[in-house]
């Protein structure tokens, strides 16, 4: 039972990063910052594959 807690736990925990990366990618291209859309869209995507192939 403790591991499926911490698989929920892992789980939320990317969520809220996911949704900080939102955040910051939306804020980036509201100011019309390239190298801010591009690091932060990165960075989204890095995290969003690390969340759905996490082993």
């Amino acid at each position: 039972m403790m591991h499926v807690y911490n698989i929920i736990l892992k789980f939320q925990d990317s969520l809220m990063l996911l949704a900080s990366h939102i955040e910051e990618l939306d804020s980036a291209v509201s100011l019309n910052d390239e190298e801010e859309i591009l690091t932060w869209a990165y960075e989204l995507i890095a995290t969003l594959a690390r969340t759905l192939f996490v082993r």
